[in-house]
């Protein structure tokens, strides 16, 4: 029987209508619904660096913990420790990344190998300072990245130029390294309970001065004359002095 078709209904040649033929009728496109994460950024190294550094900045290196960092880059602890085997693998990148990040190009070359070292240390220290438990990550951790070594073949050279040996030149590196790092180390610390919980350093120590100060002359007449010195505020000076003593002391070495 002839038939017509109007508006996805079957006729017959008498117009009477049949059944709908749902099978030839086109249905519009699906909509594919974007899979989960598919517009999230790429999983690299860099990415996971800058998140934990984000971290720390928030709560401090001990707190970091790998299921953190995975949920702040928002993957799978799975999918991060396929880029990084654990949190000591981590901290090794973040002590590469410092190193990146620490302008050393910008320090400047001169015949002066005291004045060289004086102004890295000086300048190293304030970078260090100025990124939370930064120090505390570099701690004795020895990893050959290429900032690392670009920065310590620069060190070296400054060491070596100064007639110092080679194991005298070795030593003295790591020597003025545990120095900027263990100065940082402690002027970052809370220097007493009442501090962590969150008194300012200066109120605290002008609190000690007047303690200091009270003891007994007769027991303590050292320490009650130089109680101003011992509690005053800044330490560049503290530093400074540190460090210039040890390079004069490596001085000495080379008059040998």
């Amino acid at each position: 029987m002839p038939v017509t078709r109007q508006h996805g209904i079957v006729r017959n040649e008498e117009g009477t209508p049949t059944v709908t033929d749902a099978r030839t009728r086109k249905r519009p496109a699906a909509r594919r619904r974007p899979e989960p994460g598919a517009d999230r950024q790429p999983v690299t190294v860099d990415r996971i660096v800058r998140a934990a550094f984000e971290l720390i900045e928030q709560d401090g290196l001990d707190a970091l913990s790998m299921r953190k960092l995975a949920d702040r880059l928002d993957i799978k602890a799975a999918t991060l420790y396929w880029h990084v085997q654990d949190k000591h693998d981590l901290i090794d990148l973040l002590a590469e990344a410092l190193f990146a990040d620490f302008p050393m190009d910008d320090l400047a070359d001169s015949e002066d190998w005291k004045g060289n070292l004086l102004t890295f240390g000086q300048a190293f220290r304030a970078y260090l300072v100025g990124r939370r438990d930064a120090a505390k990550i570099l701690t004795n951790r020895f990893v050959l990245g290429p900032h690392l070594l670009s920065s310590m073949e620069r060190l070296l050279g400054w060491l070596r130029s100064s007639g110092l040996g080679d194991r005298e030149s070795s030593y003295a590196l790591i020597t003025c390294l545990v120095y900027v790092h263990g100065f940082v180390l402690w002027e970052t610390t809370p220097m007493s309970g009442a501090v962590a919980r969150g008194e300012t350093p200066r109120d605290y120590l002008e609190e000690l001065r007047e303690e200091l100060e009270e003891l007994s002359q007769e027991s303590f007449p050292h320490t009650v004359a130089l109680a101003e010195q011992l509690t005053g505020p800044g330490n560049d000076d503290r530093f400074a002095f540190g460090l210039t003593c040890l390079l004069d002391g490596l001085a000495a070495q080379t008059a040998r």
